[in-house]
This record gives C-alpha cells, sequence and structure tokens, in this order.
C-alpha cells in the first residue's frame, strides 16, 4: 500500500516542480517539446499495440468501450471534475488546467502497470513494478506540469484511489489477470496512449477517457466467452 502511495505522490511531486521550473519558457519552445514528446509516446504505443496477437478483439474492444464511454459520458465528467478543481485550487485563470488533468489522468492509469503493480503489490509483496511506474509517472508528470501547468498536480490523488481500489481487488482480480489478459489489455491501453500523443500533436481532438471502459473487454473476453 505504501508504493501505491508513493506512486502518487511521485506524480504529484513531479508536475509541481515542473509547475515551479516552466517560468521563463517560450511558449513556442514548450509547443516544439510538447508536440516531440507527442511523437515519441506515439512510437512507445505502436510498439506495445502491435504486440495483440487478436487484433478483433482489440478492434471490438476500443469499439465497445467508447461506444459505453461515449453513452456516460466519460470525459464530460472528467472535465466537469477538472473544472471543479481548478475552482476549488483557485487556479480559475488556467485555461490549461482541465486539459492537463484529463489527459495526464487517462495516460496514468491506462497502462497494464497500473493494474499489475497494485496486484503483484498485494499478493506477492513484490512493489518492484510500483516502483518502476513511480519512476516513470513522475518524468511524465514534470513534464505535463511544465507545459501544462497545476492541473497536473492533482492528478497523483487519482492514481492513488485508482490503484488503492485495485490493490483492494487483488484477490479478485489475480486469477483473471492470465498471460492472454495481460497482453491484450496492454495492447488496448496502447491504443488509447496512441490516441493521446494524436492530441498532444494537434493533429485530432479524441475524447480519450471515454475509450477507458475498452480495457474490460479482454478481461471478459478470456474469462468469461472463450471458457464456453
Amino acid at each position: 500500500m505504501i508504493a501505491v502511495i508513493i506512486n502518487g505522490a511521485a506524480t504529484a511531486l513531479g508536475a509541481m516542480l515542473g509547475v515551479i521550473l516552466k517560468k521563463g519558457v517560450p511558449e513556442h519552445v514548450s509547443k516544439a517539446v510538447f508536440s516531440a514528446i507527442g511523437l515519441c509516446l506515439a512510437v512507445m504505443a505502436i510498439q506495445g499495440a502491435v504486440q495483440t496477437e487478436n487484433i478483433l478483439l482489440m478492434v471490438l474492444s476500443i469499439a465497445i468501450g467508447v461506444a459505453v464511454g461515449t453513452i456516460l459520458s466519460i470525459e464530460d465528467r472528467m472535465q466537469s471534475f477538472g473544472l471543479w478543481l481548478r475552482n476549488r485550487m483557485k487556479a480559475g485563470g488556467d485555461s490549461n488546467f482541465v486539459e492537463a488533468f484529463v489527459t495526464l489522468s487517462v495516460m496514468q492509469v491506462v497502462g497494464a502497470m497500473a493494474i499489475l503493480g497494485p496486484i503483484q503489490a498485494a499478493l506477492l509483496g513484490d512493489t518492484t513494478l510500483l516502483y518502476l511506474k513511480s519512476t516513470i509517472d513522475g518524468i511524465s508528470a514534470f513534464i505535463f506540469g511544465a507545459l501544462y501547468g497545476a492541473g497536473a498536480v492533482p492528478v497523483g490523488v487519482v492514481i492513488i484511489i485508482y490503484e488503492l481500489a485495485v490493490y483492494a481487488a487483488a484477490s479478485l482480480l489475480s486469477p483473471l489477470m492470465t498471460p492472454d489478459v495481460i497482453r491484450e489489455l496492454s495492447a488496448v491501453g496502447n491504443v488509447m496512449i496512441l490516441a493521446i500523443a494524436l492530441n498532444m500533436m494537434g493533429l485530432t481532438k479524441l475524447k480519450v477517457a471515454d475509450y477507458t471502459l475498452g480495457m474490460v473487454i479482454p478481461i471478459i473476453y478470456y474469462n468469461l466467452i472463450v471458457l464456453f
């Protein structure tokens, strides 16, 4: 459980450090760096997505996920929550606050590490994966804090709540996380990261949060449908 808290703290501290150090950086430089990061993120996401061995399942997962997510207005609800946070943090003049909060939240919870890390910590006492994720999350939060501002800071709380929920449910989730599930779940998550990268490069304006329920489909498929 301590490792989960450290993960959230790494994100919050990384974002705060980015916010502090961003002063004096020209806007055109920030945009150029941000686009470059988006490009690198796209390459990483493509490498992860092509690991799928069931592309039809990946397509169906994304399609079903975005359909349900759109009906439930997941991204709109996150946007509303981000606006509420912005007002509570007295950051009303920060036009990038909500975008930073929503984008970084999705980026740091859609990966397989956000699920497997808490499970390994709860069942095996192995916190290695969570500490690795903490390092990666801290770096990405620093970048978002420097480029987007204070909206990246409260993502640390989102990480803690999400991973504690997985940690608490570990005894139920662990038997379901077969190698096939992990592989396809990771592929679906990387498609979402690719969508984030495209948004970062200004090529699209996809509501990536609406896609997140697609990660449930591989779990259902391999643990229910395939068995019958």
